[in-house]
């Protein structure tokens, strides 16, 4: 997901030359040289993110987030369209190394000669990056396809800029008629925090440009186009991503959406796998982006009130009455608190126990997503907004008591495993979760 163009004094990836120059040669040698077909295997699978791990600092790659897509994840987004044929037209805005257009092409028919596909890819595959050796390695692997699956020793007369003129260095944000093009936009956009442009109708400070590339994607595209994208889990599931979802299904028909978990081995990232079709229309489209569990039992919200603590450490000013003050750092999981320590003025709402509080810092993996504390006493508790309190609505502790019983099971966990996988529960999914009273 190679990001949006940011300055840099000198090349950040010019040691990936090296491994670029490797691939041009492997183009170039006979497929019946030493381990050829397996050479290109290789190439044409996780050696590309292998090798960029290897000689570019992951510094640098956050920064440009610069995270190859793979092969795995490549093939099932691919997977998710309802099909191709000779007439269809891939755009890649963020092509990097080409993983989603060799996903694509594999599934593209060969011709007579390797030139004549070669070609006939040409029109079909488009792509965009920054970064120039991205865009000679795209091409190469796709040349390397090409010739693996043909089982030729043809030679090409061309080179892989005659054979790819539309896969080239531009900014993917300003190829309008790219987008306006395709048929099928493949989308692995970088997830790093920008400023929402001017007039952005969905969001308000900063935003995941992944939010803006979708909505590229949707305002230059023609009704019936289908996007394939690769997008970080907090738009699926997070309550800040509610108005965009809602600016998605006006003028998109969800065909899928799918959690998908970690992006890879070396990110600490959920994503999940959207597949829209660009609508004629502005009309709503009624999806459900979280999974909806089908139950008759209770959930949380039928008998507590849920809230996030109101305290914003090192923000809101010191004014008011005096109060206890709760954080994550002060109370222990699954216990019960009565004496608490801290204290700090606080002129905001507080909460008069008893009451429940749960960490929000929360994701897959963990032993407990839902870690709990009870809140015991008489006076009223300024709460920290890294916790969300569940306040009994019958002013019970053996409410209480049966809710951190409940959270404290896999199968809540379970539960909150499919509803939302980023790294903070919300108040809707706390909210949502299943809960017998005693």
């Amino acid at each position: 997901m190679p990001a949006l163009q940011k300055n840099t004094r000198c090349n950040p990836f010019c040691d990936y030359v090296s491994y670029v120059s490797q691939l041009k040669r492997l183009a170039e040698e006979s497929s019946c040289a030493v381990e050829w077909n397996n050479r290109v295997d290789d190439a044409l699978n996780d050696q590309a993110n292998v090798e960029l791990r290897q000689v570019v600092p992951l510094d640098t790659r956050r920064k440009f987030g610069t995270f190859f897509t793979g092969t795995d994840l490549s093939s099932k987004l691919i997977e998710c369209s309802t099909g191709f044929d000779p007439q269809s037209v891939f755009y890649d805005p963020t092509c990097g190394m080409g993983d989603l257009l060799i996903a694509a092409a594999r599934k593209l028919s060969l011709y007579k000669s390797l030139p004549r596909t070669l070609r006939q890819w040409g029109k079909q595959l488009t792509g965009t990056d920054l970064h120039p050796e991205f865009i000679e390695g795209a091409k190469t692997r796709l040349i390397l396809l090409a010739r693996q699956r043909h089982k030729t020793e043809e030679l090409l007369e061309g080179s892989d800029v005659d054979f790819f003129p539309n896969i080239r260095v531009a900014d993917g944000f300003k190829q309008k008629e790219l987008f306006n093009q395709a048929t099928h936009l493949l989308l692995n956009p970088p997830f790093g925090k920008v400023a929402s442009p001017a007039g952005c109708k969905w969001s308000g400070g900063r935003i995941t440009e992944a939010a803006l590339f979708v909505d590229a994607a949707l305002e230059y595209s023609r009704p019936g186009t289908e996007i394939l994208a690769i997008l970080p889990e907090v738009l699926r599931s997070g309550s800040f991503s509610e108005q965009w979802r809602r600016h998605v299904n006006r003028q998109a028909r969800i065909q899928l959406v799918l959690p998908y978990g970690v992006f890879d081995d070396t990110t600490d990232v959920d994503v999940f796998l959207l597949h829209l079709t660009r609508s004629c229309e502005h009309t709503p489209s009624f999806t459900t982006w979280t999974k909806t569990v089908v139950s008759s039992k209770p959930i949380v919200a039928d008998f507590f009130d849920v809230h996030v603590g109101r305290v914003v450490p090192h923000r809101d000013k010191e004014a008011g009455p005096f109060r206890r003050y709760i954080h994550p750092r002060n109370i222990s999981v699954w216990t019960e608190v009565i004496r608490i320590a801290d204290k700090r003025r606080h002129e905001g709402l507080s909460f008069k126990p008893p009451f429940v509080v749960l960490r929000r810092t929360s994701r897959p993996g963990h032993s407990y997503r839902a870690a709990a504390t009870i809140i015991l006493g008489t006076k009223p508790v300024a709460v920290e907004n890294h916790l969300i309190v569940c306040k009994p609505r019958d002013n019970s502790i053996d409410t209480c008591r049966a809710l951190m019983a409940q959270l404290h099971t896999h199968c809540v966990n379970d539960f909150l495993d499919q509803r939302i996988r980023c790294r903070h529960l919300t108040v809707g999914a706390v909210a949502a979760i299943p809960f017998e009273p005693l």
